[in-house]
């Protein structure tokens, strides 16, 4: 029969019965909905991932008469001339998100959204994904030889922690379950220059787009601590009753036409060496003169086979992911260290030229 260690801090043990009914209780790593307009998935470590995208694109059209351009209402965009009233917005309202076009004269045609480019006109036009919509990514959950053995409760007294639940394993003959390595828990979409703007018109053509990407991790459970590659805050340990995560990111979006640069913080390592540290530990020599045994790691991470295509799908350490033409090996990797929540950036751009 399974069993369970009801406690594992002494305060729990002695807290009276009257006094827990005072306190609560809830499950790691808990729910999270913060807006009511839309549930954000996190993994079985409680980590999140929404994405914000902001880019500014040059548009040009050569043709001898007007052009009207269509628009993903999924990005606000805002056309910057005259008095910028043709633009699109996503904003919460309640628990509805509401898209609120700017003048509609001028912002639809066949009831759809979009903007009016004139005879020979070039235009700067801003594409935006913001907080108020993001891109939500389904982070990939942690797996180890450890199915159980977590904590999966905890318990609050007037705001202070007082104590949980820890799963125990039936099984007596294992004592250790492995060593934590920081698991990919991401893989990233290709932004293809033609699949962002198909316009199917020789006529409008893109001349340049600047922009950047964020990725805001969160730790459900947790509080705004965090640390990156080891670049720790400062009296970021010791905090009650919050979580540490380790886990690796990826970038969320690649842009494979154009330039990505400006990576802050600075990333850890690329997904190349990251294989080379990670996914092949168990095949490395042990040093030399030294008597130990090497970790086997079956089992343990969650990568993907396909990794510039979609969502994570485990496979065991000793197979290979399969090529993608030599673009994943120096995709930029974070090795993250964190209680609450951290963002990461980078910078995008494209010039003409690249079709």
């Amino acid at each position: 029969m399974k069993r369970t260690a009801a406690a594992f801090f002494i305060l729990f043990m002695v807290i009276s019965g009257a006094s827990l009914a005072l306190g609560e209780s809830y499950t790691i790593p808990g729910s999270y909905n913060p807006t009511g307009a839309y549930n954000i998935p996190y993994n079985n470590i409680g980590i999140s991932e929404v994405v914000t995208i902001d880019l500014n694109v040059t548009l040009v059209n050569t043709a001898d008469y007007p052009k009207f351009v269509i628009v993903n209402p999924r990005y606000d965009f805002k056309v910057y001339r005259l008095d910028g009233s043709e633009n699109l917005t996503a904003k919460i309202i309640g628990d509805e998100i509401y898209h609120i076009p700017g003048d509609l004269e001028k912002t639809t045609l066949n009831y759809y959204v979009g903007f009016w480019i004139m005879p020979y006109e070039t235009v700067l036009v801003s594409f935006r994904i913001t907080d108020q919509n993001p891109y939500v990514v389904r982070t990939a959950d942690y797996t180890g030889l450890c199915s159980e053995g977590k904590i999966t409760q905890v318990d609050y007294l007037n705001g202070e922690f007082t104590g949980g639940v820890i799963e125990e394993l039936p099984e007596i003959s294992l004592i250790t379950c492995g060593v934590m390595y920081p698991q990919l828990i991401n893989s990233p979409h290709v932004m293809y220059l033609k699949s962002m703007f198909p316009l199917m018109d020789s006529a409008v053509k893109v001349v340049k787009y600047d922009g950047i990407v964020r990725m805001r991790l969160t730790n459900v459970p947790g509080n705004p601590r965090s640390c990156i590659s080891g670049d720790c805050e400062e009296g970021a340990f010791g905090e009650k009753a919050d979580f540490w995560t380790l886990f690796a990111v990826t970038v969320p979006l690649v842009f494979p036409d154009g330039e990505m640069y400006g990576y802050t913080p600075h990333y850890t390592m690329t997904f190349r060496e990251y294989m080379e540290e990670y996914m092949n530990f168990a095949k490395k020599p042990a040093p030399q003169n030294v008597s130990q045994n090497v970790p086997q790691l079956s089992g343990m991470f969650t990568l993907s086979d396909r990794l510039l295509t979609g969502i994570t799908v485990g496979f065991p350490p000793e197979s290979k992911p399969k090529s993608s033409g030599g673009l994943e090996k120096d995709l930029p990797v974070w090795i993250v260290l964190m209680k609450g929540e951290v963002e990461i950036s980078y910078r995008v751009s494209w010039r003409t030229g690249g079709w």
